[in-house]
């Protein structure tokens, strides 16, 4: 019977599982509704910005979720920082 779980059922369950893949439009979603409230897209265009490379903005956005309390999960940071890269900081 292990073998019968382990063999037969358990790879059915992991290919049933939907995949979650999200796009830079979501970014913009998750953004409008939890950064707008800090701040607006100002801060991503100012001459002294301290993000230079999509390392940091992608540590900085993870920061900030942290900051909000977001509990967002990686799919939903890379989505944000996909969105931000493409719309404002163009690495």
């Amino acid at each position: 019977m292990n073998k019968f779980i382990t063999g037969f059922i358990f790879p059915i369950l992991l290919l049933s599982a939907p995949v979650v893949s999200l796009a830079a439009s979501d970014g913009k979603a998750i953004y409008n509704k939890s950064c707008t409230g800090c701040h607006g897209t100002e801060v991503f265009t100012r001459a002294d910005r301290r993000v230079n490379n999509l390392g940091k903005l992608k540590n900085r956005v993870k920061q900030c979720s942290y900051a909000v309390e977001a509990k967002w999960f990686d799919e939903e940071i890379n989505a944000v920082t996909d969105y931000l890269n493409k719309n404002f900081y163009k690495f």
